[in-house]
């Protein structure tokens, strides 16, 4: 069953994709664009002022960090949660977080679910110790079997995110996206004092979940943008 899905999540991917550029959101400050293929995944960044701050870049992962508790499986709520935490607070290798995520998500796998992820990522089953896919920003995939688009919109004095996904296996690649991501964003920024206030807003932003709901719409909207404030991030 959970290959007859994969097939269809195929077959369906152009419309779906479709379908979300005839909705793109308009006057965006940034836009991530990630299209997967067997061995890596294209990272496409485009944003609205002539230099992407840094600044920018962190307020976009916590935005797209409340997405992702917002909508992925439940069974993988608390032990993201536990094991983000821990990463970012031993402050890790950025490249080894992926790779974490990977193994942990497919233990919560039933089998059929582990073995389509199996076959999706083959080629790594031999090399445990690396990740499962890594970036690219200049290489297209010689194939795609799912894509992404997260923009980051201004709204009034605050801000707001749309998240499009096409038909895909989005229960293992949702976590995943969440490593890449982190390692791109981590890549990109030069300054130490930076990065120190990427962990810290991932940490408020796992922390506040605490006390407040990840699947409300106060979880993944609200809570995010205050963090933003509290940590100084101009955007």
């Amino acid at each position: 069953m959970a290959l007859f899905r994969l097939i269809l999540a195929f077959l369906f991917a152009p419309i779906r994709w479709l379908a979300n550029l005839i909705t793109k959101p308009q006057n965006n400050l940034l836009e991530w664009h990630l299209s997967y293929g067997p061995f890596f995944v294209r990272i496409q960044t485009n944003h609205k002022e002539y230099f992407l701050t840094d600044d920018l870049l962190i307020a976009s992962y916590i935005m797209f960090l409340a997405r992702y508790f917002y909508i992925c499986d439940d069974r993988q709520v608390d032990f993201m949660r536990a094991l983000l935490l821990d990463s970012v607070r031993k402050v890790q290798k950025p490249t080894e977080l992926a790779t974490k995520l990977y193994e942990t998500v497919l233990k919560t796998l039933k089998p059929a679910e582990q073995d389509a992820a199996a076959k999706l990522f083959k080629i790594y089953s031999r090399f445990t110790s690396d990740p499962p896919l890594t970036y690219s920003e200049d290489k297209e995939p010689s194939y795609s079997y799912a894509k992404y688009s997260f923009y980051v919109i201004k709204s009034g004095s605050g801000l707001t995110s749309v998240f499009h996904m096409s038909a895909g296996p989005d229960i293992i690649l949702l976590p995943l996206t969440v490593g890449i991501l982190y390692e791109y964003v981590v890549n990109k920024i030069p300054n130490m004092e930076k990065k120190e206030k990427l962990n810290r807003s991932i940490i408020d932003l796992l922390v506040g979940y605490n006390s407040v709901d990840c699947r409300s719409r106060e979880g993944f909207s609200r809570l995010p943008v205050e963090i933003i404030k509290k940590n100084g991030l101009e955007v």
